[in-house]
């Protein structure tokens, strides 16, 4: 997978905005804004690709931007961009070198799609939110219920971790079928 995104960063932007009209990471960054309005706010961008999630952010006046990618050719386009605070190259399936309660917010757009990454990494998720922090991802459709999202999220809201804000199917794309699940959690206090 290292091999295919390498091969792909230079072109993934062009690819997916200009020709397939990519809108997930901007809509999960609209319904991340809408939770947390103080531009001054922490961000941690899980699977920041060439970081078209927070682009939206930056231009919204977000400053303080962190991401985290398992391809460092993504990571070198994604630091290119002058957007982020800090980048690292790193497996989110691993433990998160980030300390805990330690950021207001972590998005995520297309990291939970094709079996890219189970819902295994959302106990550090949730582990370096601060109390009300808010999580906003997409989840691939396909993957919800049959690699164990749903029952993932179900958990952590009857063990009180985080409460649902917002959970909606919706597409990734300008023009197609609604294929991914739209998710807004904020962990509890």
């Amino acid at each position: 997978m290292v091999d295919f995104y390498r091969k792909w960063a230079a072109d993934y932007d062009h690819q997916m905005l200009d020709k397939l009209g990519y809108t997930s990471p901007t809509k999960i960054a609209q319904r991340l804004g809408e939770q947390l309005p103080d531009t001054a706010s922490t961000v941690f961008d899980i699977g920041c690709g060439t970081g078209l999630t927070c682009v939206f952010l930056a231009a919204k006046g977000y400053t303080n931007l962190d991401g985290i990618d398992l391809s460092p050719e993504m990571v070198r386009v994604a630091a290119e961009r002058g957007i982020y605070r800090e980048l690292l190259v790193g497996d989110v399936n691993q433990a998160l070198d980030r300390d805990s309660n330690s950021y207001d917010a972590v998005i995520s757009s297309g990291t939970f799609t094709h079996g890219h990454v189970g819902p295994e990494p959302m106990d550090e998720i949730f582990r370096i939110l601060k109390p009300g922090g808010i999580l906003a991802c997409t989840v691939h459709e396909d993957l919800w219920e049959s690699m164990g999202f749903a029952k993932k999220f179900a958990t952590l809201v009857e063990q009180a971790v985080a409460t649902r804000i917002s959970l909606k199917l919706d597409s990734y794309y300008k023009t197609g079928p609604a294929e991914g699940w739209f998710c807004v959690y904020q962990k509890n206090t």
